[in-house]
């Protein structure tokens, strides 16, 4: 496993949207040598796709995910709900984006069987965090914006090792995939960093539900290793057969 070192702030409970609030430079700055360097143990060894399992816990999965506070696609009411941690950045979170996703939305999501919910693990470079805060602040503004947003940069993920997924790109990513954001106030957010604390906060629930590596996915609170979509599949009749 690559194990992952952060000093960023305690978790949040809530989310709460603010303008102008950016951490200190100088944890900014360590934390972001931190995870460029881990990032690129992470590569050389390849050990940005496992995960732990993730703890047992009293708690519902709604609060052991903070679920209210994620970006979330399909009825509150699906019987199963699946959880992503991803990293834009992440070739096998854009394999799974490009080659699972839309056949889970096809299949489950867009006929109510399935609640999807999209969790932030940004480690694997500075400019991992900045797509993060992108669609973080897409959310906010228009959640159908922000899942085109999400597909987008899947789509034209950078190489490896490379900063690509700068402010400037991912701004004219967004006027091409998701018209219908305010592009000036997603430039302003991203500038000020108005969603770092929420990227932060979900790399943090990652860290306390196990996850290592990504993607990482749970159906119904269990991490599901076999990520295609014949392995969720078999979860997702496992989930329905014992009620949910």
């Amino acid at each position: 496993n690559v194990e992952m070192v952060s000093d960023v702030a305690s978790a949040s409970t809530r989310r709460q949207r603010r303008h102008g609030k950016k951490p200190a430079p100088r944890a900014r700055s360590r934390r972001r040598v931190l995870v460029t360097a881990l990032a690129a143990v992470a590569l050389a060894v390849g050990g940005w796709i496992w995960a732990r399992s993730a703890p047992e816990t009293e708690e519902p999965m709604s609060n052991v995910f903070q679920i209210e506070r994620q970006m979330t696609l399909g009825s509150a009411q699906a019987p199963v709900t699946i959880v992503e941690f991803g990293d834009f950045k992440c070739p096998h979170c854009a394999t799974f984006a490009r080659e699972v996703f839309p056949q889970l939305r096809e299949q489950y999501i867009d006929t109510g069987t399935v609640r999807f919910v999209f969790v932030n693990y940004a480690f694997l470079g500075p400019d991992s965090q900045t797509a993060a805060a992108a669609v973080e602040a897409a959310w906010a503004q228009n959640p159908a914006a922000a899942w085109a947003l999400y597909e987008a940069i899947y789509a034209e993920q950078g190489p490896p090792g490379q900063i690509w997924a700068t402010e400037e790109f991912l701004i004219d990513l967004a006027r091409r995939a998701a018209p219908d954001l305010d592009l000036e106030r997603l430039a302003e957010d991203l500038r000020r960093g108005t969603y770092e604390d929420e990227v932060r906060t979900d790399y943090q629930i990652g860290r306390a539900v196990g996850v290592r590596g990504v993607p990482a996915i749970f159906v119904q609170g269990e991490l599901v290793e076999n990520w295609s979509f014949a392995g969720l599949e078999r979860a997702i009749q496992r989930a329905l057969a014992a009620g949910g």
